[in-house]
């Protein structure tokens, strides 16, 4: 927890209701600086809790000129971590999504956010809770609704045939034998049949010979899967992240039907040359 406050920095800690209207949830504010109004990021971590590479993000994601709101979903529920049930897991999507929902609805009533700019951002079971959230009709007809949507290596149905309500950028690794890369590509396939618009809301980016977590220098196995860092994924991953938010960013007010069409058809924005929030940390 040292670590977490040390790397948060002038971050805020906040609370606010989630969308079950039963819980109170905990929350981490990263604001840039001045008056905005700033485009917003609700960030889920994954099944192990809140960890320092979750906060590097939130960070970096300021840095970026966002404002970053990292949720708990944990520890209000007395939960340090779910990884070893997979049953929980699957439960636990549902309770998470009325936290990211909620955890929008708190950034729309900041003065200093463009609520109509928010996107939903999560990793390994935050990335599955994203994918649901962004497919799930208990929020279809909710007046807040995220303008796009990143999953890092979620659990991905194939089965789903709902198509997403707004672009959703997948990045996966090849190897991952965790949450499989080719559930991924299946359900983005199953999208196709079953409504070939939804081809307009799904793009699933697929790291050959990476592994579940390959964005984390401090990935370590877990339940018997690999978790692995791997440098030229995570580079891309993240150059991938900061092509997205500014392309989605840029066109929210021109409405989600042209978000999704440029979406579609690979627009891309000119290319943001960085050395990356997490140079630092990558070995040699």
């Amino acid at each position: 927890m040292s670590a977490i406050l040390t790397l948060s920095g002038c971050a805020t800690s906040v609370s606010f209701q989630s969308a079950d209207g039963s819980t109170t949830v905990d929350g981490t504010l990263f604001k840039p600086a001045g008056a905005g109004p700033f485009p917003g990021v609700v960030l889920l971590h994954g099944c192990g809790g809140i960890r320092p590479h979750f906060v590097q993000w939130a960070g970096a994601i300021r840095d970026m000129g966002y404002v970053a709101l990292l949720v708990d979903s944990f520890r209000p529920r007395g939960i340090s971590a779910i990884c070893a049930s997979s049953q929980t897991m699957a439960s636990m999507t549902t309770d998470r999504a009325a936290d990211a929902y909620g955890a929008l609805r708190y950034l729309k009533g900041l003065p200093f956010v463009d609520g109509d700019r928010v996107v939903l951002m999560g990793w390994s079971h935050g990335g599955w809770t994203t994918l649901e959230a962004m497919a799930s009709r208990l929020y279809r007809s909710s007046p807040d609704q995220f303008h796009a949507a990143i999953a890092f290596y979620p659990y991905c149905r194939d089965a789903l045939n709902e198509p997403f309500r707004a672009p959703l950028l997948v990045l996966i690794g090849g190897s991952d034998d965790w949450t499989p890369a080719k559930k991924c590509e299946d359900m983005q396939a199953r999208l196709r049949l079953v409504n070939p618009d939804a081809a307009q809301s799904l793009r699933v980016q697929v790291y050959q010979g990476a592994h579940h977590d390959f964005d984390d220098v401090a990935a370590k196995d877990c339940c018997g899967h690999t978790l692995r860092y791997n440098r030229d994924a995570a580079k891309d991953a993240e150059d991938q992240v900061r092509r997205f938010l500014a392309e989605h960013m840029t066109w929210a007010r021109t409405g989600p039907s042209s978000s999704l069409r440029r979406f579609a058809y690979g627009h891309r924005p000119k290319r943001l040359h960085s050395n990356g929030p997490f140079a630092r940390l990558r070995p040699g």
